[in-house]
């Protein structure tokens, strides 16, 4: 079954998760930029650190411990540090919002880089739900199909994509603790998700234009109550718990 997401009406920073398969053992809440700009308009790659060097596009929210300030900053995965990033004008970004708004050629590195261990790793996007495509990954539907939780469908893969959102409250940054919520469920699952960060709005998008709305990716662990998702048979309630999104990447 093809991604049909992009038949849906979408906004810049809208996150979708598209099912992988993958582990989550060394976690840092990263979105890495996608595309040939990084105006948030025709999706966005390589920002350079002002002097024609490296790509400065490994983006990561972090805030100096202390400090009320929320940055964004390039980590460098290779010596575990952030490079602070600014406006071409020296103000210090703060919130992917503005990274995605700018675009490549309005950001410049500023100041001396941190080390990622002294700081507080904080999600790389928040405060909008999330959009997801259900059942799209073929092994997982089929177990999931045969868990005695699925209430969705009859059949291993639905004739149309299954789109369910997670509330933005679930959003949490790397290293922070997921609330089990007991009372509330003792089925806890959890899923490893490509999340794909829109950067430009449509409607109706023919595939062969799909990924002019792409801005970039993050890493996202889908947590689920699986009991409440099978009782309510949509998915938000499962889905929404308070800390069942951490934003995360694994360390290359």
């Amino acid at each position: 079954m093809k991604l049909s997401l992009l038949q849906l009406a979408l906004s810049p920073s809208d996150i979708s998760l598209i099912e992988a398969q993958f582990v989550l053992p060394d976690l840092l809440a990263v979105a890495m930029a996608h595309g040939p700009d990084t105006n948030g308009q025709n999706g966005s790659n390589g920002s350079s650190d002002g002097s024609g060097g490296s790509s400065l596009t490994n983006y990561m929210a972090y805030q100096v411990q202390g400090s009320g300030r929320k940055n964004i900053g390039h980590y460098d995965v290779e010596k575990g540090t952030i490079q602070p990033l600014a406006f071409a004008s020296g103000t210090l970004l703060q919130d992917l919002y503005q990274v995605i708004q700018v675009g490549e050629s309005g950001i410049i590195p500023s100041g001396e880089s941190v080390s990622a261990s002294q700081v507080k790793i904080l999600p790389p996007i928040s405060g909008r739900d999330v959009l997801c495509v259900g059942k799209n990954y073929a092994e997982h539907a089929k177990e999931f199909n045969s868990s005695g939780f699925d209430s969705s469908d009859k059949v291993d893969q639905p004739t149309h994509p299954v789109i369910f959102t997670k509330r933005f409250t679930s959003i949490i940054g790397a290293g922070e603790d997921i609330y089990p919520h007991p009372g509330f469920t003792e089925t806890i699952d959890y899923e490893g998700e490509i999340g794909v960060i829109i950067g430009k709005a449509g409607h109706r998008i023919s595939e062969e234009n799909a990924m002019q709305h792409v801005w970039g990716y993050t890493i996202v662990n889908d947590m689920t109550a699986r009991e409440r998702q099978r009782d309510h048979k949509q998915f938000y309630i499962g889905k929404s718990p308070d800390t069942f999104c951490p934003m995360v990447r694994t360390e290359a």
